[in-house]
């Protein structure tokens, strides 16, 4: 079966390479918009993934942990009461502009972090370490936020809100959804963000062992008014809906996911079916010899599946070339395994579904046709 299909595929090349080229086409559209996505929503989530915090207690308005608000920092001593919670930490957010040695200036958003817990240190670090940001003026800085800097290094000076500070801890695709983030301790980010000592925007909580995160986060919300604990995958998932809600990414990213798999869907069933109508002899005199519809139906099923595996291969292959390439302007994201089934799954649905319309024209040739 599969010989014949590969006949009939060599027989008429450029109708081959057609159908292949829509789906490569319509992989790549489809892998690149997710891949994209992904990026977008790791993003929106970022604060909130990264931390090693169990809780975040927020103010009670707050669904977004991108946009949080303020607290009073008596919450912080009346958390460690709560029965189950081992660290409380405060979590400053603060905007900022950093002015670079070349005279550029750039927003940053100030993470002020308490030490030496570290509920949410800097991320992804390739020099330095979270202990430099210890010393005095000390921020951390990511690669691709700084692209004037060809080589950002440790004692990179620079000015944050016109204070002398200095690179302590350089990472590589730390990245925020509001812009340029600069971890720091909560001293100098209230220094630098000029946010009063008595407010803070989260406090971090750590679970002892032998309590629930749901059960402590029952217990805070029951019993204290004004702010709401969040389990750290709840807030994730908050933060990424409320953001897709209020953003046309989601929308947009789907509509164009949708329009690839037509269109694709389009070239490989109307390419499968002028192949199939230029060969209705062909067809009618393997009916004509004893061939079944059924066999028919498997040699065009098997040649839509011959077209979806070249093309699957080859849009795969240009889906790693396109993540490595943009990984180099700073947009990291990994496909994982589940995106890649769902790229086959969409391909065979794209190759097989297209080749319906060839399967319906060629199950109604009569094998009488060839002796007219």
């Amino acid at each position: 079966m599969f010989r014949q299909a590969l006949q009939f595929i060599n027989y008429d090349k450029p109708k081959a390479f057609g159908a292949t080229l829509g789906v490569l086409v319509a992989i790549f559209l489809i892998g690149q918009q997710a891949g994209i996505f992904i990026f977008l929503t790791s993003l929106m989530t970022s604060l909130v993934d990264n931390s090693k915090a169990d809780i975040w207690v927020v103010n009670d308005k707050a669904r977004d942990a991108n946009r949080l608000g303020t607290l009073d920092m008596r919450y912080v001593q009346e958390l460690k009461s709560v029965p189950g919670v081992d660290i409380a930490s405060p979590l400053v957010l603060a905007g900022a502009s950093a002015k670079l040695q070349n005279g550029e200036q750039l927003p940053v958003q100030l993470i002020g972090v308490e030490a030496p817990e570290f509920l949410l240190e800097p991320w992804r670090v390739v020099k330095g370490s979270k202990f430099g940001l210890l010393s005095n003026g000390a921020v951390s800085a990511d690669v691709f936020d700084f692209k004037s800097i060809d080589t950002l290094r440790i004692g990179e000076p620079l000015e944050v809100n016109g204070v002398r500070s200095y690179v302590r801890t350089v990472t590589r695709g730390a990245r925020g959804f509001g812009g340029t983030l600069m971890v720091t301790t909560i001293n100098q980010a209230r220094k630098l963000g000029k946010v009063p000592v008595y407010k803070a925007s989260a406090i971090l909580l750590t679970v002892q062992p032998g309590f629930s995160a749901d059960s402590v986060v029952a217990a805070i919300n029951r019993n204290f008014f004004g702010v709401r604990a969040w389990e750290r995958e709840a807030f994730s998932r908050q933060t990424r809906q409320e953001n897709l809600s209020n953003s046309g990414i989601g929308t947009s990213t789907f509509t164009l996911i949708i329009f690839a798999i037509i269109s694709g869907m389009v070239i490989i069933g109307l390419t499968l079916y002028s192949a199939a109508i230029e060969r209705l002899n062909d067809y009618a005199t393997m009916k004509a010899i004893g061939a079944s519809n059924a066999y028919v139906t498997r040699i065009i099923l098997a040649q839509a599946l011959l077209i979806a595996t070249v093309g699957f291969a080859m849009a795969a292959g240009l889906l790693v070339a396109f993540q490595r390439g943009i990984a180099n302007a700073g947009v990291l994201f990994n496909y994982g395994s589940m995106l890649w089934v769902g790229l086959l799954l969409a391909t065979l649905f794209l190759s097989l579904g297209g080749a319906l319309l060839a399967i319906f024209r060629i199950r109604k040739v009569e094998p009488a046709s060839v002796f007219r």
